[in-house]
């Protein structure tokens, strides 16, 4: 057996575990951010987010659709 590529594997597992965010609180998480969103934009569908555990660091991405951006005052 080659040890580094043992141990490659081991950490790619840990890696993928780490990075595994439960059902619910994924929903959680999606709930809120529609909320915020739908401030901004008329949605198509609900918001989809992908999570990825590399070298220490999360990589969140969240992607939606809209039909239309909602039109805002500025705040000055």
């Amino acid at each position: 057996m080659n040890k580094t590529a043992d141990y490659a594997r081991v950490t790619s597992v840990l890696q993928a575990d780490k990075s595994v965010m439960s059902e619910g609180c994924k929903m959680l998480v999606l709930q809120d951010f529609s909320r915020k969103i739908e401030e901004y934009f008329d949605l198509l569908g609900q918001p989809k987010m992908e999570i990825v555990f590399k070298k220490g660091v999360y990589e969140v991405n969240l992607s939606f659709r809209a039909e239309r951006v909602k039109k805002f005052n500025v705040l000055k």
